[in-house]
């Protein structure tokens, strides 16, 4: 299993760049306990839940994908800070809604789910099999949803246009 040599390659570097612990042994110890772990509990999905090649050409698609997340983050995070600074001006609206979902497959709901999380002011709260329930903050932060540009981007990294 290549995958798994380079997810703990990947998790080890990760894990140095971030804690900036070089020479403590307690502290490597615990990276690579933490490494080994991760590495085990990820074996233990892709066993029940294998991705079957779609993961890894998805990861090679991601490009575009994520420097249009990354504005869309920003833009909700530009939004979201308008309502806490000037309320009376930028008032919330929250609202929960079903959305449909065009990614098919398991990985990329998840991305889906996953990403309306990561972006301010909305967060996905149950994924039922083509059926996501998202709560926002704004209107307009579900309206955007609704409009399908993120299931389209999603989808379109799955590779079936």
């Amino acid at each position: 299993m290549p995958y798994r040599y380079l997810l703990i390659i990947g998790l080890t570097i990760f894990w140095l760049l971030l804690s900036g612990y070089w020479t403590n042994p307690l502290i490597l110890a615990l990276g690579a306990a933490s490494v080994a772990l991760a590495t085990w509990m990820a074996m233990r999905i892709e066993k029940k839940y294998a991705f079957k090649d779609k993961g890894v050409a998805m990861l090679l698609r991601q490009h575009t994908f994520w420097p249009w997340i990354f504005t869309e983050i920003i833009k909700s995070n530009i939004s979201v800070l308008k309502c806490i600074w000037m309320p009376k001006t930028y008032p919330i609206s929250p609202i929960i809604r079903q959305l449909k979902m065009q990614p098919q497959s398991r990985i990329a709901r998840t991305l889906y789910a996953n990403s309306i999380t990561l972006t301010p002011g909305t967060v996905s709260v149950e994924v039922r099999d083509q059926e996501v329930l998202v709560y926002a903050l704004l209107e307009e932060a579900m309206e955007d949803l609704e409009g399908g540009e993120m299931g389209k981007r999603v989808h379109k990294l799955e590779g079936d246009n």
